[in-house]
């Protein structure tokens, strides 16, 4: 906001519905609150509920959560939770729809989310099984569901890339950034059958030629999505800038007060986090460390880069609104607090009772001057009678 950025214009939000930052950590407060209780009463069941299974608090708490974003009633925000389930519609069913800037946007969230996804359908299988009986098989990476669970992000975005290019006919930049897509589903792909191969115990060759072509590819989709981060969502690297202030950069800079040392921090930032899968392939996968907590930092770090990618994405996106004159920048749009607006209605209700004495004074002299001349008019007209 102080930067001038105009995300509401950016998403076509309604403002009058629009959530500030305040209520965004009411929120985040909200369930982090009630992940910690549930989390204690998980580990304390058998002292506070010990008729009740331990795993039966995590079931409530994912249940509580998705009822809260479900609820139909018109309460807990409920036309924000409405326009974020309408989003997530258009994004399931691409690519039907034309593709919006809060669609994609929200897509690239869910590539940031594959961790969150997967533990999800691991939740799903856990109560549907046998409610720990089937806790390895659940985990497995070669069962059929996880591999389309990992696959569903690149695949959003794949498409809503060729339905862009279909309706503009321009392979530059979208079916371009399909390719970007197309590789990470591959990626996926080789994963999940270098995971059949490891529970299946097969150490020959074929093994060793999967593992061999998931590193490459991984290498190859790491850089191709970083030089799109930096090239195209955040318009860095311009060759076509007017008068090359910002080497490197863009013509125009407004975070930070437009210090350049910032952004090549952050460009440096995302390419070392774009790079975090290698840390599942020399702790995790080769048994210097527990998988889990490997998976569980790689998930952490890449969610805080997706938050640092939408800022300069947005910053990026604002300054091409402008450039095209679909947006000023000049213009600061906020929201405008309840203190506010009775200020200003107080202060139109002030305005309207000044203006009201004026007016009835106004119009009483200006009865009085037509009967004068009404009368002055009659005198004349009877002179001129006689």
């Amino acid at each position: 906001r102080n930067a001038g950025v105009n995300h509401i214009l950016i998403f076509e939000i309604d403002p009058r519905n629009h959530l500030n930052y305040l209520e965004l950590l009411s929120i985040a407060m909200l369930f982090i609150s009630a992940w910690g209780v549930t989390l204690c009463l998980y580990i304390f069941s058998p002292l506070v509920t010990p008729s009740m299974r331990p795993v039966s608090w995590p079931l409530i708490f994912f249940v509580l959560v998705f009822f809260l974003l479900f609820f139909p009633a018109p309460t807990f925000y409920y036309k924000t939770r409405f326009w974020l389930l309408r989003r997530l519609f258009r994004i399931f069913t691409t690519p039907i729809f034309p593709v919006e800037f809060a669609d994609f946007f929200i897509a690239d969230q869910l590539n940031s989310l594959a961790t969150v996804l997967l533990d999800i359908s691991f939740v799903a299988c856990y109560f549907s099984s046998t409610w720990g009986d089937g806790v390895g098989q659940c985990s497995k990476g070669s069962r059929w569901y996880r591999i389309i669970i990992a696959l569903l992000p690149p695949w959003f975005r794949f498409a809503q890339s060729i339905r862009r290019f279909i309706n503009s006919g321009d392979w530059f930049p979208h079916a371009v950034n399909a390719g970007k897509y197309f590789s990470s589903m591959l990626v996926v792909g080789l994963s999940a059958a270098a995971g059949y191969v490891a529970d299946k115990e097969k150490t020959d060759l074929l093994g060793l030629e999967i593992f061999t072509a998931y590193v490459f590819f991984a290498c190859v989709s790491t850089l191709y999505a970083y030089w799109w981060d930096i090239k195209m969502d955040w318009g860095f690297l311009d060759h076509t800038s007017t008068d090359h202030k910002n080497k490197f950069l863009r013509d125009e800079l407004l975070y930070a007060s437009g210090k350049k040392f910032v952004y090549f921090i952050v460009m440096g930032f995302d390419l070392i986090m774009r790079c975090v899968w290698t840390i599942n392939i020399s702790l995790a996968d080769w048994d210097f460390a527990d998988k889990q907590i490997i998976v569980t930092v790689t998930a952490v770090l890449e969610v805080f880069r997706r938050a640092v990618w939408n800022f300069f994405r947005l910053e990026n996106e604002h300054l091409n609104n402008c450039g095209q004159f679909r947006a000023v920048r000049d213009i600061n749009v906020r929201v405008i607090t309840e203190t506010e607006k009775k200020r200003k209605d107080q202060e139109d209700d002030e305005e309207e009772s000044d203006n009201e004495v004026p007016k009835r004074l106004s119009r009483s002299s200006t009865r009085r001057n037509s009967g004068n001349s009404l009368g002055i008019n009659l005198r004349l007209f009877d002179d001129t009678a006689v």
